[in-house]
Formats: structure tokens, C-alpha cells, sequence
């Protein structure tokens, strides 16, 4: 009996996440694996071809025992010598809880072991895909072709009720369940190996604006390997001990392919060959896109208008629907499974120890059980059908996230088939045609079943490799209840943008003049007047003409082409090659700038009636000379005010004052219009007023003692009465001086405690200080109090003394100005 539990951690080890390649099959970019998400994937895609050379997807998992990750941290695989001189391969470093079967020692391996014993069925399941060399290709922008072919793995344990879930991690040696009668409903094993030949067609169907649909289908050719299952739909079973158990008329389906066994070779001519009959599978599915933005993934290039962009995603939103999967395998039975009903008390399972090969154990079965004579000779395996449902939002340049829902398990109670389980995944992704990276957050029922609700997986494409995990916590951080894998290598080659050196809308290997901007008309050869004369025909190849002229024009009908025709829009003699000159100056008109006056070469046939060599249309003064640098106009005294504009014109003064010098009424060297006492000589100190007259030696000694004398009560904005005389006096000059002075009170304090509320303390004790001093007789006004807690200290903070310093109300006279008015 104890041979179970090895076998059932095992199988305990094997599973899939429901979705092979996760990561990568929103991707814009996943080429033909894409067609196992919904094969309506491949048409309108963004690589032209793309190649899988070879790939791999694994996964493990189960809802039921996991290995503490503790347990297995610092292992390594190794190379040791045995006692006998060989060598072999074992892991070492290992946690010394691992050494003993003793369920009384400390170093129990069933330590290590994580088990979820809560109210769920438990479940084991494992699939792998082998992709094989498999191909892509866009036969044009509607239609797409694709191959796929692969080998397939799955195993499905499903329905082990707690109870015996219970009983096969204790080795059945569990007493607490012994002697009851224990059920256990739809218990099955399932497992099945296949090859697949897949062959996609990808169609656009509606390619309206905004409004985009294709659809798609794979036909596959199933070449099944071997299969088995065992299905009980209602187990009824009393153990009486670890090695004895008694069943109650439970019916048993059962069967495996004829070529299974326990002891192939490892020759994959023993296992790659037909061994049923040929099965098919289908995949049919579906996508939409919403493109509000679909005019900017437009261009023209030969001739052809609307052309896409097949390098870009035009979509903002994409939604898809698939159902993949359908169909499935027919196998020969083997020659000894056949259902049975097991109705026998007291069965001792120790035989089942002898059992080497699937014979054997087929011969026990007949021999003890009561099989079937009327079973059939084949079964049919059921394919693992999911219903694949995405909705993928293009978020912004190359981010996108998106949400699949991969619905799976339709067939329940069906006794031979393979699933997987459902998964619901959001998937945030930086999708380029060289590097993507994908971050899908997943819930998966199996999982969720043992409590991890979301995992976290990664996939990076980068070039033609792609790898990826769906859940980056099993294999790093978490207890191992599974782990997933999964490798791509490929030969991708995307769209590339159009190809138009010279920018003219002719393609480059359409374009014979591919670095000079053409028309499609002439195979991107320029015909830059338009008039359908190309440029190298074109005697006048900017401007349109007629073919008898060789391209050139005579618009003015004077006899001259406009290519000989200085002035080709106007009549003119042929003395000035064409050009009329209206004021007989014998300067053309279009080079003289005054056409109706006659004036001089010089000026561009302008006039200068003052002669000062400014023309007249630009003198702003045309009857008196003037200089050049003033338009024509005079500056006698240079001052650079012009004389109309300047009221002093033969004394030299700034614009400013309208030409005229600023005065210094006072004398005292700063002009009245810097001085705030024009009349009165002062110093630039106090804006030309005097300075005020110096602080008494009385009132200084008064000022010094009221700050040296100030205290407060610790922590608080209470001035203690010892301060009181000290501020009194201080009062008093205030008052005296109220028409002159103004005091400045500026609170500080040391370093302790918390630097707000010490900011807040020297805010309160400042204007403690000015309260007191309106108290008694000061103004308001006059007394401006500001704060700076223990953000500006005078001496060091770190002693005593010196925090004694740093706790002041500093006091400051300012002095009012003593201004006159002007």
C-alpha cells in the first residue's frame, strides 16, 4: 500500500496553467503560435512570415501538496563518488529535514511537505506541447495561411475527495478513517499523448473604417501515441487497514490504448507512430477591431490610394472569440481493459506491489474483478475544448493590456477525455516587432482551489527567442506546488514601413529616379511644372508649357517663351528682353522700385529731392537733409533724439526727458529723478534725503537689556515677569519714537524636539513679545514680528550654551526715511 504515495506525489508534480505560451499569445507579434489562442490570428498580421523552429511549454501544479520553500533553499545537483568507486549525479546542500522516514524524527521528510486540507476536491493535471518546425505566411492583406505541427502530453487526476486525498498522504496508515464507509464521487485518471498537424486559414471579411472583422479555422490531423483512463462515477470503499480494503458495487471504467506500457525505450520510433486510428480537430474563431483612428494608418505609394499600413496595429480596442480544440482520437482497446465492478471485501492491495508492466496489472484486474464482456473495442479520447475570449486595448505607442479568459472542462463526466482548467488572465504589455514584454496576472481555478488566487507571470520576446513563465512565484519565492515553463525559437520577419527614399508616393524598387521626388506618371521621374512633360524632356521644367515650345510657355504673348522672357507675365520691347519700363528712366519696370517715378540707378530708379542720399519713399524727412541712420531726418546736437521730436535741439539730453538734460536742483551728485529729496542734499544711502540721526546711548542700552533680559517660561510663549521692567522701558522709546522707528522681533530656538513645533514656538513667542509691548503703550504697526524655529542658530547646537543662545527673540531697529516731498 505504501507504494501509492510516492506514485500519487508524482502525479502530484504534473499540470498545466490552461493556455499554452500565456504571455505571448496577445502579443501582436506571437506569429503562428498565435493560432492556438484563435486562428483568426494569422491574417492581418504584423510579420509577413514567421517560423517556430522549435519550442517547449511545461507546466506543474496541483491543489493539493506543494514542498516548502524553505525545504529546498541551497540545493544543488552534484557529482558525488559511491562507496562501490562509481560516481553519479545527486543533490547536495539539501535540508537535513529531508534524511529520515521516522515520523518521530525531527528530520521527517513530510516536514518539508506543504498540504491544502481544506473542503475541495483535489485535482493533478500536467500537459506539455512539443512545437515542431511549424510556418506562417501572408499570401496578401486579406488572406493568410499557417502550419502547425506538434506533440501533445496530458494528464488529468481529478475528483480525489478530501478523505482520500487524506488517506493516500498518510500511506493509508490513518486509523481515524478506518472501518467507515467512505464515497467518492467522479473520481478519474485521464492521459493521452498525440502529434497534430495543423493547417490555419486566416480571411478578412470587413475592412470598413472603423469597423474591422476576420475570421479564421485550423483543420488538424490527430496522430494519437497512446492513451489511458479510469473513470468511477461513484467509489464506495471501507479501509480496514493500510493494506486492506473493501469495495461496494462500484463501477469502473476502464481502458488504455494497446500499445501502453511501463517500459518503453527511450527510441522515438517506439513512441512516434500512428497507434489509432487518425483522428481531426478543429479551431474556428473570430476578431473584431474598433479603428477611430483608422485614416492615419493610411498611405498612397504607385498609384493606388488607401493603401494600410501593414506594419502597424490600427485598433484601439480588439475583441476575439475561439473555440479550439474540437474533436478528438479513437484508439484500440488493449487486450485485457475492459470496465470492471469492483464488489469484494477485505481485498488485500499488497499484490499491486508485483505489478512491473500494464499486462500485469491488466492481469490482476480480470483475475479479481468482474470485467466486462461486453465492452467495446476501441474508446474515444475527447480533446481538451476551450472557448478563448480576449479583449486587448492599445493604450498608447507600444503599451497595451489585455484580458483572455480561456473557459475549459465542458465534459465533466465524460469518462475519457483531457482538460484543462479555466483562467481568467489581465495582461499589461509593451508589444514591439523585436522586443515585447508581457506581465499577465491570472486567476486560475485549480489554484484558486488551494488558495492563490492570482499569480504572476513574465514573458520577453526579444528577436527570435521567446521565453516565459505564468507564475513567477512558484518558481522563486512561494512553497512549490508547481511551476511553468516555456521557450520559442523562431525566424520572424515583420512588415517593414513603405519604402520611399524621395518621399514622392512611387516605392523604391518601382522609383528609376529614387533620390528626386517624382509622379507615379512617370515612374517617380519628376515632371515639377505639372505639364505632363517630364523634367529631363523639359526645357522649362518649373513652369507648365506646351510641347511645341519643348515645355516653355509665352504667357504675355510678346513674341519671347517665358523661358527668354525676363518679364513673362507683361508686354515689353526687346531691348529690355521683354520688360516694360512705364517712367523712361531706363531702368525696367520689375527693377525699379518706383515704376512711375523716374529717379536714379542708384536708388533703384527712385527719386531724392534733398539729395542727402536717403530716396524719398524711405526719407521720413524728403525736403531737409538728414543722415542716413534717421531716415533722411537732422539731430544738430547728436543727443540721437531727432530735432522734431526734440525740445531741447542744441543741448544734448536723454530720450527719456525728450532730448533735454535731467537737473540736480540740490547738488548733492544724484539727479532729481533718482532723488527722493531733490531740494535737500542727502546721500545715495537713503535716495539723496539725509541719514536719520544715530540710536541715543540710552535707548541703545535699553534696547540690549530688553533682549538680553527676555525669558520665557520652557517649551511655552510665557514671558516670565523678571522680563517685564526690560520690556516696559522698551515700551516707552517705542512710543517716543513712533513717527521714526519701527521694531523688527525675530523668534528662534535650538534643535530639540520636533522642527515644526519649533517653528510654531518662535512664531508664538515673537508675537507674545509684540503683545506686550502694544500692552503697554506701542503701536501695532510700528512692530512687525517674523519666525525662523531652529532653522537659523547662532551658536552650536550640540552644547548647552549654545542652545541657550540659539533660544532668542532678536529685536531690530529700522529707521523710517527722511523724505521731502518734490
Amino acid at each position: 500500500m505504501k507504494k501509492i504515495l510516492p506514485f500519487f506525489i508524482l502525479l502530484a508534480t504534473l499540470q498545466i496553467k490552461a493556455q499554452d505560451f500565456m504571455g505571448l499569445q496577445s502579443s501582436n507579434y506571437a506569429g503562428v503560435a498565435g493560432v492556438f489562442s484563435n486562428p483568426a490570428n494569422i491574417v492581418d498580421n504584423r510579420l509577413k512570415f514567421d517560423m517556430v523552429l522549435i519550442g517547449l511549454n511545461v507546466n506543474v501544479d496541483n491543489n493539493y501538496i506543494g514542498v516548502k520553500r524553505s525545504s529546498i533553499k541551497g540545493t544543488r545537483l552534484k557529482t558525488v563518488t559511491n562507496a562501490d568507486g562509481t560516481t553519479s549525479k545527486a543533490f547536495v546542500g539539501y535540508s537535513p529535514t529531508w534524511d529520515s522516514t521516522r515520523n518521530t524524527s525531527p528530520y521527517y521528510w513530510k516536514n518539508n511537505i506543504a498540504s491544502q486540507d481544506n473542503k475541495y476536491d483535489k485535482s493533478i493535471y500536467s500537459a506539455t506541447r512539443i512545437m515542431l518546425p511549424s510556418f506562417m505566411i501572408q499570401l496578401n492583406k486579406k488572406n493568410a495561411i499557417a502550419f502547425n505541427w506538434g506533440i501533445r502530453n496530458y494528464v488529468n487526476v481529478d475528483g480525489i475527495s478530501p478523505q482520500l486525498a487524506k488517506l493516500g498522504y498518510e500511506e493509508f496508515v490513518y486509523p481515524t478513517l478506518w472501518f467507515t464507509n467512505l464515497t467518492n464521487k467522479n473520481l478519474s485518471v485521464q492521459q493521452m499523448s498525440w502529434a497534430e498537424y495543423g493547417l490555419s486559414y486566416g480571411h478578412v471579411f470587413k475592412e470598413d473604417g472603423k469597423n474591422f472583422f476576420k475570421a479564421g479555422a485550423t483543420v488538424k490531423l490527430l496522430q494519437g501515441l497512446e492513451a489511458a483512463y479510469i473513470y468511477i462515477r461513484d467509489l464506495e470503499y471501507k479501509l480496514d487497514t493500510e493494506d486492506t480494503v473493501s469495495f461496494f458495487n462500484t463501477s469502473v471504467a476502464y481502458g488504455h490504448s494497446d500499445n501502453l506500457t511501463f517500459t518503453n525505450g527511450t527510441n522515438p520510433s517506439d513512441i512516434y507512430k500512428f497507434t489509432s486510428n487518425p483522428g481531426f480537430g478543429f479551431d474556428i474563431g473570430g476578431v473584431y477591431e474598433w479603428r477611430p483612428d483608422f485614416e492615419s494608418h493610411k498611405y498612397e505609394m504607385d498609384g493606388e490610394t488607401g493603401l494600410w499600413r501593414r506594419d502597424q496595429n490600427k485598433y484601439k480596442l480588439k475583441a476575439s472569440l475561439a473555440v479550439n480544440d474540437i474533436g478528438g482520437i479513437r484508439f484500440n482497446k488493449g487486450g485485457l481493459s475492459n470496465d470492471f465492478t469492483a464488489n469484494v471485501n477485505r481485498y488485500n492491495v499488497d499484490k499491486f506491489e508485483k505489478v512491473h508492466d500494464i499486462n500485469s496489472f491488466d492481469s490482476i484486474i480480470k483475475a479479481d474483478f468482474n470485467s466486462s464482456t461486453t465492452a467495446e473495442k476501441t474508446f474515444k479520447m475527447a480533446l481538451p475544448t476551450a472557448i478563448n475570449a480576449q479583449i486587448d486595448y492599445h493604450i498608447w505607442n507600444p503599451f497595451y493590456i489585455n484580458l483572455t479568459g480561456n473557459i475549459t472542462n465542458f465534459y465533466k463526466t465524460r469518462e475519457a477525455k483531457v482538460h484543462d482548467f479555466t483562467t481568467i488572465s489581465l495582461a499589461p504589455r509593451f508589444d514591439h516587432k523585436w522586443f515585447g514584454l508581457t506581465l499577465p496576472f491570472t486567476y486560475n481555478t485549480l489554484a484558486a482551489r488551494r488558495g492563490q488566487n492570482v499569480q504572476i507571470g513574465t514573458m520577453a520576446r526579444i528577436g527570435p527567442l521567446v521565453v516565459g513563465t505564468n507564475d513567477m512565484a512558484g518558481l522563486f519565492t512561494s512553497d512549490v506546488y508547481g511551476a511553468n515553463l516555456y521557450f520559442l525559437l523562431k525566424i520572424p520577419i515583420p512588415y517593414g514601413r513603405p519604402h520611399d527614399r524621395d518621399k514622392d508616393k512611387v516605392s523604391d524598387k518601382k522609383d528609376v529616379c529614387k533620390d528626386v521626388p517624382g509622379v507615379w506618371e512617370f515612374m517617380g521621374c519628376p515632371d515639377k511644372d505639372g505639364d505632363h512633360i517630364p523634367d529631363k524632356d523639359d526645357k522649362c521644367p518649373d513652369v507648365p508649357g506646351v510641347k511645341e515650345l519643348q515645355g516653355c510657355p509665352d504667357k504675355d504673348g510678346d513674341g519671347i517663351t517665358d523661358a527668354e522672357d525676363a518679364c513673362p507675365d507683361e508686354k515689353g520691347p526687346l531691348e529690355f528682353k521683354g520688360c516694360p519700363d512705364r517712367d523712361g528712366d531706363k531702368i525696367i519696370d520689375k527693377d525699379d522700385e518706383c515704376p512711375d517715378d523716374a529717379g536714379l540707378a542708384e536708388f533703384m530708379g527712385c527719386p531724392d529731392k534733398d539729395g542727402d542720399g536717403t530716396p524719398d519713399k524711405y526719407d521720413a524727412c524728403v525736403d531737409v537733409f538728414g543722415p542716413k541712420e534717421y531716415k533722411g531726418c537732422p539731430d544738430r546736437d547728436g543727443d540721437g533724439v531727432l530735432d522734431k521730436e526734440d525740445e531741447c535741439v542744441d543741448v544734448a539730453g536723454p530720450k527719456e526727458n525728450k532730448g533735454c538734460p535731467w537737473p540736480d536742483t540740490d547738488k548733492d551728485g544724484i539727479l532729481d529723478k533718482d532723488d527722493a529729496c531733490p531740494t535737500v542734499p542727502g546721500v545715495i544711502e537713503f535716495k539723496g534725503c539725509p541719514p536719520p540721526p544715530p540710536m541715543k546711548a540710552a535707548e541703545q542700552k535699553i534696547l540690549e537689556r530688553a533682549f538680553a533680559s527676555l525669558e520665557f517660561a520652557t517649551a511655552k510663549d510665557i514671558i516670565k515677569p523678571k522680563s517685564f521692567p526690560s520690556l516696559n522701558d522698551l515700551a516707552k522709546i517705542l512710543k517716543a519714537h513712533e513717527a521714526d522707528w519701527t521694531l523688527k522681533l525675530s523668534g528662534h530656538t535650538d534643535n530639540e524636539g520636533n522642527a515644526d513645533k519649533n517653528m510654531l514656538l518662535s512664531e508664538k513667542r515673537a508675537k507674545a513679545v509684540k503683545a506686550y509691548l502694544v500692552k503697554k503703550g506701542a503701536k501695532d504697526d510700528k512692530i512687525i514680528t517674523e519666525w525662523f524655529g531652529q532653522t537659523m542658530p547662532i551658536a552650536d547646537n550640540s552644547k548647552p550654551a549654545g542652545r541657550q543662545k540659539n533660544r532668542r527673540v532678536e529685536m531690530k531697529i529700522i529707521y523710517k526715511e527722511t523724505v521731502q516731498p518734490k
